[in-house]
């Protein structure tokens, strides 16, 4: 594997005290190398978009470290946050909400050039007008309001405000869950474009697996703060091997209306999960999982390497990827 250009070791976010603390982020470790599109994958609560906001230096780390390129970041002072903020960047899901409604796309695009690289008017000019002919904007826009664009258009020019900086890293933070499917296709495609032309890397954080697997080359699944399941983006769609990577992908919509309700049909068997009480130190998934045993209850499983590439947090993960194979749930992605 190439050489990490983003990684955390151990990672831990917390918010609250006391009693009212909570575990957004518990020892995770993640690597993105140069180029590269890793997915994160999870449902809302499970602590990818907090691990995002870590790396970024948005939410503080409890503990652990966070490195960019070969640079121990954790804790950086809002100097260096500046300094890094021309390598990284973010996409957020809503893209209005990051923009001020009453300044011009002009003024929205140059603020981040001027204030983060000094640049002058003329290459501010410049950078503007090819990052938004690398997303398929005309300059028409600059002239115009983010109120007077779709969602679709506003993602265009969260995108290019991002690029137009030239980082190395990106962020795209449900980048594109607000949008309708054909308007997502397009956003995707940029974004792929744009990794092939500049050599960006991503995080890609979503709730949807069949979304991820167009852009990711790899794929970390998060559960309550923990990584339970990562690999090769093939091998982890086509050979799931713990039981909430299949619920996420069995969540996932088809076209066919008949696969879809076979779909469905598998999903209400497998959700009956266990009615065992839940003991610390469990498997945090045990609950809602239709394969748990004794030992699920009594041993929280360890994230262990599989031949495949894959890790995989779950005791009885090798059964588990075995039943995929003929499984109505996991068996219509192609």
């Amino acid at each position: 594997m190439a050489e990490a250009l983003v990684e955390t070791k151990d990672v831990q976010v917390r918010y609250g005290r006391g009693r009212r603390t909570h575990v957004a982020v518990d020892g995770v470790d993640l690597t993105v190398s140069a180029g590269e599109t890793v997915g994160l994958v999870g449902e809302s609560g499970s602590g990818k978009s907090s691990l995002g906001n870590a790396i970024l230096g948005m939410v503080p780390v409890s503990g652990g470290d966070v490195w960019f390129d070969g640079e121990r970041i954790t804790g950086a002072t809002r100097a260096d946050r500046r300094r890094l903020s021309r390598r990284m960047q973010v996409v957020f899901q809503d893209p209005y909400g990051s923009m001020n409604p009453a300044r011009t796309i002009a003024d929205t695009l140059a603020e981040p050039l001027h204030h983060t690289l000094r640049l002058s008017r003329a290459d501010i000019d410049g950078r503007i007008e090819q990052a938004l002919s690398d997303v398929g904007l005309e300059t028409s826009v600059l002239r115009r309001y983010p109120g007077d664009f779709s969602g679709g258009q506003r993602q265009r020019i969260a995108i290019a405000r991002a690029i137009a900086l030239e980082p190395d890293f990106l962020v795209c933070d449900e980048a594109v869950s607000a949008l309708d499917l054909s308007v997502q296709a397009q956003v995707l495609n940029v974004l792929a474009r744009l990794r092939a032309e500049r050599g960006l890397a991503y995080l890609f954080i979503s709730h949807d697996l069949s979304v991820v697997r167009f852009l990711a080359d790899r794929i970390v699944v998060m559960y309550a703060g923990r990584v339970v399941e990562q690999g090769p983006s093939t091998a982890v769609i086509d050979r799931p091997a713990h039981p909430y990577t299949q619920l996420l992908l069995s969540a996932a919509p088809v076209p066919d209306p008949a696969a879809q309700a076979v779909r469905r049909e598998a999903r209400r068997h497998r959700s009956v999960g266990t009615t065992l009480p839940v003991r610390a130190g469990a498997c945090a998934f045990v609950a809602r999982c239709p394969f748990a045993q004794q030992r699920c209850h009594d041993e929280r499983p360890v994230l262990l390497p599989h031949q495949d590439g894959t890790a995989v947090a779950c005791h009885r993960s090798d059964e588990i990827a075995a039943l995929t194979l003929d499984d109505p749930v996991t068996a219509d992605r192609s």
